[in-house]
């Protein structure tokens, strides 16, 4: 079968995703590793694969790229980036949350089979969201199995490094534009977004009283940006001494060359441990509260300071007791196995089977997405900068003053980066 995984961060994903690859070639199988937004539509029009793996489809406009795979007659698979909740923790939310969290939409009839991390959230799944339990499979903890690679190593080479793993991207989208796929004017979108917009500050301010009060003393202070955040603002305000990591580097790699790790309620706490690096939590923004408390918390600059002068290098000082109740009620296993159980998954799916899809040369060209007539043109008016989609490859104009805009073809927010010629732009 020729298949075709859709990656879609650099940062993690795709080095998930590329030892998925090599898993489902031991079994014959011919496999592409493919950037899913900027790459996705040439990937199905021009390699034409019988299978495609694809992220969460939460938002419109992955809604409507496995819609139109499936009607071509191509296997859609799913496989989620994220491990989602434990029961207890689920079954706290409110409907909103509750519904954010198993996609908001339902794929159910173009997705043939969903890969997931652990048992409970599965179960979730199948009883409070869109699919069914037979197209479901538990894999474990994706996430984690880099470190569980015979030639993964440490580099303790180096002075004494810190990183801070932001986890802020709410803080770089307009109230009509979420990640999470959420509809506009959504009240939890703000909710959300005033949370992050004061930890993000906390953290710049912290961060920057660190250096003045260790810049002397041989350490080293690094930042990497969670895969949604903009760069720009960390590049404006923290001082030029942080080393400021570029999204395509993923965590696996950066966690190789430091000694402890801050982070804002993130799963890079597991990654650290699996490693002896401790951990603190810094002004967190995870809901769920066992993730929240798998790293000591912390809410004042002055207790982050104390912990990190204090911290045992080497050492992990994570909360045993929390993180066997993530493996068993969040995660699933932690064993470096996740993505051969996958691959087996899938194999065992598509195995047999006679696959005959119908898939055009070139994606369709829809304007179905263009609902701000008033800012966004499909012809150039006067004062109107040129767009040029980096997902779809269309062009469109845009009011001069607007810096974010979202393209009439595909939904994609883009930021104008360019203020002369066509605006190339990022996604958003």
């Amino acid at each position: 079968m020729k298949i075709a995984i859709l990656t879609l961060t650099g940062q993690r994903d795709k080095y998930i995703d590329n030892l998925l690859a090599e898993k489902l070639r031991e079994y014959g199988h011919e496999v592409n590793v493919r950037n899913y937004i900027y790459a996705g539509h040439e990937t199905v029009c021009y390699e034409k694969p019988d299978v495609i793996v694809h992220p969460m489809p939460g938002g419109q406009y992955k809604y409507d790229f496995i819609q139109l795979c499936k009607k071509w007659g191509i296997e859609v698979i799913v496989r989620r980036g994220e491990a989602g909740m434990g029961r207890k923790e689920f079954e706290q939310l409110d409907k909103a949350r509750k519904t954010i969290i198993l996609g908001g939409w339902d794929y159910s009839r173009y997705v043939d089979l969903e890969l997931t991390w652990g048992p409970e959230f599965t179960d979730i799944i199948a009883e409070q969201g869109f699919m069914p339990k037979e197209k479901l499979r538990s894999c474990g903890a994706f996430a984690f199995d880099p470190y569980f690679l015979p030639d993964f190593r440490r580099n303790l080479n180096h002075e004494k490094t810190v990183l801070f793993a932001t986890g802020f991207s709410t803080c770089d989208c307009r109230s009509e534009y979420c990640e999470l796929g959420l509809p506009q004017d959504n009240p939890y979108h703000e909710e959300i977004y005033a949370i992050h917009r004061k930890a993000r500050d906390k953290w710049i301010e912290a961060i920057n009283e660190l250096v003045r009060a260790f810049g002397n003393e041989n350490w080293r202070w690094e930042l990497k940006v969670r895969p949604g955040e903009m760069e720009l603002e960390y590049k404006q305000k923290l001082l030029p001494s942080v080393k400021i990591h570029t999204q395509t580097i993923p965590s696996s790699q950066v966690l190789r060359d430091i000694d402890i790790l801050v982070h804002s309620g993130s799963t890079m706490a597991i990654e650290a441990h699996l490693l002896n690096i401790p951990s603190f939590n810094f002004c967190n923004v995870n809901p769920d509260p066992l993730l929240a408390s798998v790293s000591p918390r912390l809410e004042s600059y002055e207790d982050l300071e104390w912990n990190i002068a204090r911290a045992q290098i080497y050492q992990s000082n994570i909360n045993e007791t929390i993180f066997h109740e993530l493996e068993e009620h969040l995660y699933g296993k932690i064993d470096g196995k996740a993505c051969e159980r996958a691959a087996a998954y899938i194999n065992e799916h598509i195995s047999g089977k006679k696959i005959k899809t119908n898939i055009p040369n070139t994606w369709p060209k829809t304007t179905k997405y263009h609902k701000d007539k008033k800012n966004i043109h499909l012809q150039r008016q006067e004062g109107d900068v040129s767009y040029l989609c980096p997902c779809c490859r269309n062009q469109f104009y845009v009011k001069k003053d607007i810096t974010l805009a979202r393209c009439p073809f595909c939904s994609m927010q883009i930021e104008k980066t360019v203020i002369s010629g066509p605006a190339q732009g990022v996604i958003k």
